[in-house]
């Protein structure tokens, strides 16, 4: 065995040195080797990452150019006199300061101008803008009322009784069907022989009264389309209440009533706080319904009596010329407004997290 050993020992190596160079080359070579594991693994990741921007970058794109991009050129636009020039105005016309004033469209709509480059009888324009801001702010009524129905039919829906899942599938239908085909049929039900005026038995003009009566029935519409959304999530909020809250509750000797004030109200409140943000970003922002009802902005003598703020916007752009400027500040303005709602409506919250 010894020999055998001492043989071992012997052998020289095809470099010519002993064992001991031989297991250090090894070792060495191992060392060299290694990295390859980590090189895979790095390359699995690579291939994650790629999978995963392979399945968002549309929706990367998208956001990109036509949100974060196109407020740019919005606020720049809303410096400017642009009127939908051809490209080859691009630089001298386009981003152009109107008559060296930069702010001039911002001033324009808190204040008529007489001294403006086209004619276009823009006298009185602060009116409409104040008129149709005053609508939207109207159809903002809606929000209350629909979120006081939605939390009633979500107690409803959240009792254990037969058919509620089908209630649920209901009353969220309006709000995934098309506006355009509500309008019509909203249109339809609310003429003067309308299946509304057939139920009440009355003949009351809703699409051809007095402006106020006009916006009502803009704000039903509304507010029954954004049902279903709320009462799912109400619902949802419900289902999240910890059961044994109501338990302790009612083996204190407490009503459906306190249950609901002191203990479930009370944990819908982030669910609240949601919708209430949401929906007046959305109310801002209506436009279709009066739009299809009414058929535009100065149809069939409507004028601004029911339109609402974008319903302006859209006016001012399909002008001719049309003033992207003009409307590109009113878009600011919009954009300004709803940020302001929503900070406040943040600020109430953080008040209330401190109490």
């Amino acid at each position: 065995m010894k020999e055998e050993n001492a043989a071992f020992d012997e052998t020289p190596v095809s470099d010519g040195g002993s064992l001991a160079t031989a297991v250090i080359a090894t070792e060495s070579a191992g060392e060299v080797l290694a990295p390859k594991k980590k090189r895979s693994i790095n390359r699995s990741k690579l291939q994650d990452n790629l999978w995963g921007w392979a399945f968002v970058i549309l929706l990367v794109l998208g956001t990109t150019f036509f949100v974060y991009v196109a407020f740019v050129i919005t606020v720049i636009l809303s410096f400017s006199n642009y009127t939908g020039q051809p490209l080859f105005n691009y630089l001298s016309e386009r981003f152009r300061v109107y008559n060296g004033d930069a702010f001039y469209w911002y001033k324009y709509m808190f204040k008529p101008y007489s001294d403006t480059v086209y004619d276009l009888s823009l006298i009185g324009d602060s009116r409409n803008f104040w008129a149709t801001l005053g609508n939207s702010f109207f159809y903002l009524i809606g929000i209350p009322i629909g979120m006081i129905l939605s939390i009633f039919l979500a107690v409803c829906m959240s009792r254990d009784i037969k058919g509620t899942n089908a209630f649920r599938v209901i009353y969220y239908i309006p709000t995934v069907a098309s506006v355009v085909s509500i309008s019509l049929v909203w249109n339809r039900l609310f003429n003067l022989d309308g299946a509304i005026n057939q139920i009440i038995g009355s003949s009351v003009p809703w699409l051809t009264g007095s402006p106020t009566l006009r916006k009502i029935t803009i704000l039903i519409l509304t507010t029954w389309k954004g049902l279903g959304g709320s009462v799912i999530l109400f619902v949802a909020g419900m289902n999240g209440v910890n059961a044994s809250y109501h338990e302790a509750a009612e083996i204190d000797g407490a009503n459906a009533w306190s249950i609901f004030w002191r203990i479930t109200l009370p944990q819908l409140y982030p669910t609240i706080f949601y919708v209430l943000v949401t929906s007046v970003i959305g109310g801002m922002q209506i436009y279709v319904e009066p739009e299809l009802i009414y058929g535009g902005y100065s149809t069939a003598g409507v004028g601004n009596a029911v339109t609402p703020f974008v319903g302006y916007i859209m006016d001012v752009v399909g002008r001719t010329p049309a003033q992207y400027g003009y409307a590109c500040a009113l878009s600011i303005m919009l954009a300004i407004i709803i940020f302001l709602f929503t900070l406040v409506e943040f600020a109430l919250d953080s008040r209330r997290d401190k109490v």
